[in-house]
């Protein structure tokens, strides 16, 4: 019997012990430049436990080089599962860092790993040709090599880039080539990429991609909105696309095929125009209704968006969501409270749980970023950072944990949170 406590007493001590995950934020020790901030980006990933960040940084040696509308430098952080940070810059054609003119809401990076752990980054793109970095080592953010002349489609106009990794390791990336909204495939095994499609053009308007998810089933879900009469801060027509990476087919949240390049009469819109909203309206000093920034999850197979409405003139931008009940899409209001909000906004969810998260302007504690869950009828807010000036965030969602990108640009601070809810 003494043995047998003894062995068993030895494979306890030699198996790895299951650890809970403990939800905590985290500083990055970088510093950050003030044009760090966007809303349709993904500057945030994780493979094997490591989790990768992108961000605008330092432009310049001086004191003055980090402001948002000088110019900026572009890095790439890695956290080791252990907890050490590395990083590398984005380098430029004599090997010291590239540097680009800054551009708030335009020029800020999104990265993806692939499935073999090699960091694809696409950065500093308002309508340029490609500015696409890849890793020459798998995990390792300090071999940056500059491969944009890969790219297919060269010498066309890029903003806009958001991409995923897929199950099998491909990574699929949407842009928008102006004026169209334009889907690409690295395929992992032949290392190369590819023109997929063009899923959304029409006449006298401009697409805004706005983000892309795999399922795990073989499906790509993709969203994007409309500017009339050219690019425009004030957007209309939110819409969204399942692709079948299989069939190669594109379907409505209903199903049904729809032929692409989508248009703003297809069956795709899951915000449709409201009140005294007008599709052909742009921003002006009044501040017309619309829609601007939105993200994309899946909750139980279904498609759920998170975005910012402005639904009167001279309104504040609330936080709504869309959902997709299997018949119809259900709209609904995360929060339209006293304050405005920024361009930041995401949203996860898992089984029948849901998370929106968003930033709030000039609170009492002034910009402030949340978290909001269903309550009932009403929407349950929980402070992700308080007493930090969070103006833009991002989230990914991997294995059963929600990977939080905030960042303060104006304090030149990134964090990083995890949470396990």
């Amino acid at each position: 019997m003494g043995r047998v406590v003894l062995a068993c007493l030895a494979l306890l001590l030699a198996a790895p012990v299951a650890v809970a995950a403990v939800d905590v934020a985290e500083q990055v020790p970088y510093r950050v430049d003030g044009s760090n901030q966007a809303g349709w980006w993904r500057p945030v990933d994780e493979l094997n436990g490591s989790v990768y960040v992108a961000y605008n940084a330092w432009g310049g040696p001086g004191p003055t080089n980090g402001g948002a509308n000088d110019t900026h430098t572009v890095y790439i952080g890695r956290k080791a599962p252990d907890g050490t940070w590395t990083r590398g810059c984005l380098p430029g054609a004599g090997g010291a860092c590239a540097v680009f003119p800054d551009d708030i809401g335009h020029k800020q990076p999104s990265i993806a790993v692939d499935g073999d752990g090699f960091v694809h980054a696409f950065v500093s793109m308002h309508g340029d040709n490609w500015i696409y970095y890849r890793s020459a080592r798998a995990g390792d953010v300090t071999s940056m090599v500059n491969r944009s002349a890969t790219m297919p489609d060269q010498g066309d106009e890029y903003t806009y880039p958001n991409l995923t990794r897929v199950d099998g390791g491909d990574v699929y990336l949407v842009v928008r080539a102006y004026p169209e909204g334009r889907l690409y495939r690295w395929d992992n095994a032949a290392d190369r990429w590819t023109r997929v499609a063009v899923f959304a053009r029409s006449a006298g308007y401009v697409a805004y991609p706005d983000d892309i998810a795999g399922d795990g089933d073989g499906n790509l879900h993709l969203s994007w909105e409309w500017a009339h009469g050219g690019a425009d801060s004030l957007r209309h027509l939110g819409s969204y696309l399942r692709y079948d990476l299989s069939s190669g087919r594109f379907h409505n949240a209903a199903g049904a095929v729809v032929a692409v390049p989508a248009g703003v009469t297809s069956p795709v819109v899951y915000q449709p125009v409201e009140g005294s909203e007008d599709q052909t309206d742009r921003d002006d000093a009044t501040g017309p209704p619309g829609v601007q920034s939105a993200k994309l999850a899946l909750s139980n197979g279904k498609p759920v968006l998170a975005y910012r409405y402005r639904g009167v003139r001279g309104g504040r931008w609330q936080v709504r969501v869309a959902e997709w009940t299997g018949a119809a899409w259900q709209r609904r209001t995360v929060y339209a409270g006293a304050y405005d909000t920024h361009a930041a906004i995401d949203v996860t969810a898992w089984g029948g749980g849901l998370r929106v998260y968003y930033a709030k302007k000039a609170t009492a504690s002034g910009d402030q970023a949340f978290a909001a869950s269903p309550s009932g009828s009403a929407w349950a807010e929980t402070p992700l950072l308080p007493g930090v000036n969070v103006q833009r965030l991002a989230v990914i969602r991997r294995a059963g944990t929600d990977h939080l990108y905030l960042t303060a640009p104006t304090d030149h601070q990134l964090h990083v949170r995890v949470n396990t809810w």
